[in-house]
């Protein structure tokens, strides 16, 4: 190559290199923050939608255990709870065995912090009396049955009056259609805040997403 080339090519690469640069830059100081600004508009807007479905559908009852000092303690208290009925005396049906191995999955999320520890303030409530010999096997082979975050309880006229007046609620604010089997998530401070389709998988989804927001100091 001559003298003569050598200084034509030294401009050349010169701008190739100032025009690499100034695309950096550009791509450091305005394409990069524009898109953490747009990931995190479409993240905040997506808790404010998540939050502006929930609403207030009554208070739960406690779920007491009572030790053998005599102390007596709420299971429930100033916890999340994701809460169906089974009703009386049911049987371990296709929609039943979907529950509970939803159920699982759910505490498979949210059961255990990442310390593996029992998290201390969520709580699986499954309301039943009797059932067959089927349903009851299977509830008992849910692993880790006996930690706190599974909870167990009958008392089907209370719970059937509070979870009944608090889904017709609902329905009537949201125009919504009525389900058979349902959840019910409540706070922690006890108050129902949503009511999902428990077989639609959909549902179930944004009742995890929202149990995700509610629960404190979630890792």
């Amino acid at each position: 190559m001559t003298k003569a080339s050598q200084e034509k090519e030294q401009p050349k690469s010169s701008l190739q290199r100032r025009i690499i640069m100034a695309f950096a830059l550009g791509l450091v100081l305005v394409v990069l923050p524009l898109g953490s600004w747009i990931y995190l508009r479409d993240g905040l807007q997506w808790r404010k939608d998540a939050k502006a479905e929930l609403g207030s559908y009554g208070k739960i009852r406690g779920a007491y255990i009572i030790y053998p000092d005599g102390i007596k303690e709420n299971q429930l208290a100033e916890s999340v709870c994701v809460i169906h009925n089974f009703g009386e005396n049911p049987e371990l049906t296709k929609e039943n065995q979907q529950i509970i191995d939803t159920n699982k999955r759910l505490y498979d999320q949210f059961g255990k912090t990442s310390d593996g520890i029992p998290r201390p303030f969520f709580k699986i409530v499954m309301i039943f009396e009797g059932g067959s010999t089927e349903f009851r096997s299977e509830i008992q082979k849910i692993p880790s049955i006996d930690y706190a975050t599974w909870v167990r309880s009958g008392g089907l006229g209370s719970w059937g009056t509070i979870l009944d007046n608090g889904y017709e609620k609902y329905r009537v604010e949201k125009d919504a259609k009525k389900h058979e089997y349902v959840y019910a998530l409540a706070g922690p401070d006890g108050q129902i805040r949503c009511f999902y389709n428990a077989l639609n998988e959909k549902q179930v989804e944004r009742m995890v997403q929202q149990v995700a927001l509610m629960i404190p100091n979630l890792k």
